[in-house]
């Protein structure tokens, strides 16, 4: 089942552009970097990259719990019909709100 979940994760999720909140990371990144040692570098971009998985991590998660719920929503409705639909007289012609007895009996 996860690699099921996994599959539809890729294949209906779309990536966001946020083209505006990207280019602002990248313009401050570059000028963090400046003014840092080669080594404060690589924590640098180690932190970033901590960030983009815990990110991906939450994203799928969050997808895949959607879909549970999705499905136990569907499941419950399917078991509230099926259950009222049992109340119904199988003779029953629509959705009328008198019984067809008593409809007869009036136009009499």
């Amino acid at each position: 089942m996860p690699k099921r979940l996994d599959d539809l994760y890729h294949c209906f999720y779309k990536p966001q552009e946020l083209t505006e909140l990207k280019s602002s990371i990248e313009e401050n990144h570059k000028l963090l970097i400046e003014n840092l040692s080669e080594g404060d570098r690589k924590m640098v971009l180690r932190i970033i990259d901590a960030e983009e998985m815990i990110c991906n991590y939450q994203s799928k998660a969050s997808f895949i719990q959607g879909f549970m719920l999705g499905v136990e929503l569907i499941t419950e409705l399917q078991n509230y019909y099926d259950h009222s639909c049992e109340k119904r007289n199988l003779n029953d012609h629509g959705h009328f709100f008198m019984p067809k007895g008593e409809h007869d009996e009036k136009e009499n």
